[in-house]
């Protein structure tokens, strides 16, 4: 059966929830029952320049959030009364799908804040996806990582709501254009199938939000009245946060730790280089310096012989002296003369 209304008294919400049998299969530790719910409740997550804050004044009538192109920075609540009853909107920051590791720390605090702000928790979870461009990979990436840090029951409150622009798509009608984009279509299934969406210019006659609301209270009542419940939601953003923190300390020793040991081993390769340089600076010193010892020997060789080392052939040096023995000898007589 589906709940048209929330203004309900908590009497008739449990008749009608014992007519569904979902009385006895509620569990109280898990999520909080409609009977407790005075309103309906939405968190408004998505990409930045999705058109939350557009969809939060559809959906209430008025202008209340901020207009289109002022970037939301926290999470901000919102009330009016639509179709007879209060309706809570709570608008969040968007987040960048393109870095690869995801939101900033501070877009997704906001995100769960919002969900604090829906106490005892919200009815429903409205992704919101634009159509103005092709959807990618990274971009569906980032919408699951987005609601699974809400936890793994928020699927069951998820709702994908496409915004278009225009008053229709261009080439295709909207279930062709989930259906032919595997991107889209399997971020639907994650939503048990669940979509709509809000047009710029919508078709004269045509109510969309209200055709919206009609699909979340069918969502409430499958759900059995259950709620998202902020508490849950919190104490595990908390304790992923937790986990985040101690991952991203253990990565950051981990660097430093690579990065002391590149250190070590330059200084290893800098105090060899310089150990070669002064090894080859002695070896040279050795080489010159026995060159100079042959070149007074062969000075002094042909001295003794009466032979004026000037008048030398260098063609008839003896076959053990090299060119560089030669040129020794040379510079050996310079520094003589």
């Amino acid at each position: 059966m589906i709940i048209s209304g929330f203004n309900m008294d908590s009497e008739e919400v449990m008749v009608e929830m014992e007519k569904t049998g979902s009385s006895s299969d509620s569990q109280p530790d898990q999520a909080v029952p409609l009977s407790v719910v005075s309103g309906l409740r939405i968190i408004l997550i998505g990409e930045r320049e999705a058109g939350k804050s557009a969809v939060g004044n559809a959906i209430l009538g008025r202008g209340m959030f901020d207009a289109v192109g002022v970037r939301t920075r926290e999470a901000v609540k919102r009330q009016g009364e639509v179709a007879e009853r209060q309706v809570t909107v709570v608008d969040t920051p968007g987040w960048e799908w393109f870095p690869s590791r995801g939101s900033s720390l501070g877009v997704r605090r906001e995100i769960v804040r919002g969900v604090s702000l829906c106490q005892p928790g919200p009815h429903a979870v409205l992704l919101v996806v634009p159509l103005s461009f092709s959807f990618t990979r990274r971009e569906r990436q980032a919408a699951e990582e987005h609601v699974d840090m809400l936890g793994e029951r928020a699927w069951g409150h998820t709702v994908v709501l496409f915004t278009v622009k225009g008053g229709r798509l261009k080439d295709a009608t909207l279930e062709e254009e989930v259906e032919e984009s595997e991107e889209l279509q399997g971020l639907v299934d994650r939503c048990g199938g669940r979509y709509h969406a809000l047009y710029g210019r919508p078709r004269k006659g045509h109510d969309a939000v209200a055709e919206l609301l009609e699909k979340l209270d069918n969502m409430v009542a499958k759900n059995r009245g259950e709620l998202l419940s902020s508490k849950e939601v919190l104490e595990e953003a908390r304790e992923k946060e937790e986990e985040e923190e101690r991952r991203q300390q253990e990565e950051d020793r981990e660097r430093e730790e690579d990065l002391r040991r590149v250190k070590e081993a330059l200084r290893e390769l800098e105090m060899e280089e310089e150990m070669e340089e002064v090894q080859g600076e002695g070896e040279e010193a050795t080489e010159e310096s026995t060159r100079q010892q042959r070149g007074r020997r062969y000075t002094d060789e042909k001295s003794d012989t009466g032979v004026e080392s000037s008048s030398a052939d260098p063609t008839s040096a003896p076959p053990h002296l090299t060119w560089s023995d030669l040129r020794a000898i040379r510079d050996q007589r310079c520094k003589t003369q």
